[in-house]
């Protein structure tokens, strides 16, 4: 009997010693990456705002804009590049910050293909300060994205990666310190959206 329960005791240690790791690296390999850290006072960034639909939907992303202190930003160029096999590009607007300001926003998509095959879009923003009279662009809502999930769509996250770059308003030199926020469509199941009406392509 003392026999059996020796066993029956060597044999848990063993699964526990075998299971432990086990389970400690699937919570580590589970967890997000630790995020990229920054002085906002120095630094001048252009962040997406993340959004959900599910397929057939219009989703809209937006793009704000936030300068480092007393940075006077002339032009920037924002590149946003994602999977685009269920994520199309509509159109973009200016937006509240960039009509306030009298800022031009152009866009210009280019579709392509990535190693895999799979095809990709790079929607390419670029902003520009009014020249007379001559002033930054300003922090705030710069533009909207819209997009469109294709009717077959799946379930997915699809990450727009950007990137962004900017030039100062007086020497036209490039900012040193200019960080882009990335931001991701969750495609969701039929059915599992919240039903909230939007308005801003609307009108």
């Amino acid at each position: 009997m003392n026999d059996f329960r020796g066993r029956l005791c060597l044999s848990i240690l063993l699964c526990a010693s075998v299971l432990c790791p086990v389970l400690a690296a699937q919570e580590t390999a589970g967890k997000e990456p630790a995020k990229e850290t920054f002085d906002p006072k120095t630094t001048t960034r252009v962040t997406l705002g993340s959004t959900s639909g599910t397929p057939g939907d219009p989703v809209v992303v937006p793009i704000y804009f936030t300068p480092a202190e007393g940075a006077q930003v002339g032009h920037l160029k924002i590149s946003v590049t994602f999977i685009s096999a269920n994520l199309k590009y509509d159109k973009m607007e200016r937006g509240i910050a960039a009509e306030m300001g009298d800022v031009a926003v152009t866009s210009d998509l280019k579709v392509s293909q990535n190693d895999k095959g799979v095809e990709t879009s790079t929607l390419t923003l670029e902003a520009t300060a009014p020249a007379s009279p001559k002033k930054p662009i300003p922090a705030g809502l710069l533009a909207y994205v819209a997009m469109k999930i294709n009717e077959s769509g799946r379930p997915a996250n699809i990450t727009l990666r950007t990137t962004a770059e900017g030039s100062d308003l007086a020497s036209n030199q490039p900012l040193k310190n200019v960080r882009a926020i990335d931001a991701e469509v969750e495609v969701l199941a039929p059915g599992t959206q919240p039903a909230v009406a939007c308005f801003f392509f609307s009108h």
